[in-house]
């Protein structure tokens, strides 16, 4: 899957002149948590996007505690049966040992305010982990949501978050409160803990 998701993230370069919409990104986070995992102690991120109306493709940039983080992803949205949905694969990739790559298969669907979102995928730690990550989404407001996620497999864990977002001119800024479980992926400090994350983004 790394070979494939490699050569999208050079078709980026060649979209812009027949896609849709083509975006990029840059963000700052207080602290960097994903999937209720600590990342880092701050982040500056970058990303980049096109998106052709049914296909999208992307990556996403980010530095952490030893090196950087590089995203590559890409995927179709659809309906069935009413359902917006959506089905690609992210590989996560990283510089300096921070972490072992992974690769995924993401798929998920929505409805009103509730979403579903649920990724498969493997972790290339000295012995392989197969894993999956599932998560519901409310939204309760248009700037207020709640989600549970939860680790399968050969990964376990859990976390509950409430985010608010909202846009102050052209900036978005983004609060996340969060909660994860004693059994949660993640070094012994990062674990059964509370957190809060503030972040800021632009987008252009």
């Amino acid at each position: 899957m790394r070979n494939i998701l490699i050569g999208l993230l050079l078709l980026l370069g060649s979209f812009p002149t027949y896609a849709s919409t083509v975006s990029y990104n840059i963000g700052y986070m207080s602290d960097y948590w994903y999937r209720g995992v600590f990342q880092s102690e701050s982040a500056v991120s970058f990303g980049a996007d096109v998106d052709t109306g049914s296909f999208y493709v992307g990556t996403w940039m980010a530095d952490v505690d030893q090196g950087i983080e590089m995203d590559v992803y890409a995927g179709t949205t659809f309906k069935i049966f009413g359902f917006n949905s959506y089905a690609g694969v992210t590989g996560y990739y990283y510089s300096d040992n921070f972490d072992s790559d992974y690769e995924e298969f993401n798929t998920g669907l929505s409805y009103g305010g509730i979403s579903y979102d649920y990724s498969v995928g493997n972790y290339k730690t000295a012995v392989e982990q197969d894993y999956s990550w599932a998560e519901v989404t409310a939204n309760l407001t248009d700037n207020l949501s709640f989600s549970y996620g939860e680790w399968g497999k050969d990964l376990k864990g859990s976390v509950t978050k409430v985010n608010y977002n909202t846009t102050i001119l052209t900036v978005d800024v983004g609060l996340e409160v969060g909660k994860n479980d004693s059994n949660s992926t993640g070094t012994s400090k990062y674990v059964d803990t509370t957190y809060a994350t503030f972040s800021l983004g632009v987008t252009f």
